[in-house]
């Protein structure tokens, strides 16, 4: 049985797009995530407050409202992964590069 719910795969060179576009992806990402962070955080509190209200016979809506937070949180999480890894990205480049500064002096 396949599994259900996103898929996710890790970003690496042949599926991450141009750097313009990963860029843009982190841009996006990060105003996202300072602009409606606190929306994902509402809307699963909200969901699971429907989880623990509702009738325990009424299996459907608590289910509903249970996967309806996961996937929120799954969203929000992907997202900061998103602006994570951008960011370690570029630590790492920019460490590279005052290494290569280090040993080789720099060059015009």
């Amino acid at each position: 049985m396949a599994p259900s719910g996103p898929q996710t795969t890790a970003t690496t060179d042949s599926n991450a797009g141009t750097p313009r576009d990963r860029e843009q992806k982190y841009r996006r990402a990060r105003e996202v995530l300072a602009d409606a962070g606190w929306l994902f955080d509402d809307f699963v509190n909200n969901e699971m407050r429907r989880v623990l209200t509702s009738d325990p016979d009424d299996m459907t809506t608590r289910e509903i409202a249970y996967n309806r937070a996961r996937v929120a949180t799954e969203v929000k999480a992907g997202l900061a992964g998103l602006v994570d890894e951008y960011e370690a990205d570029a630590q790492l480049h920019e460490r590279r590069e005052q290494l290569k500064e280090i040993l080789y002096g720099r060059r015009s």
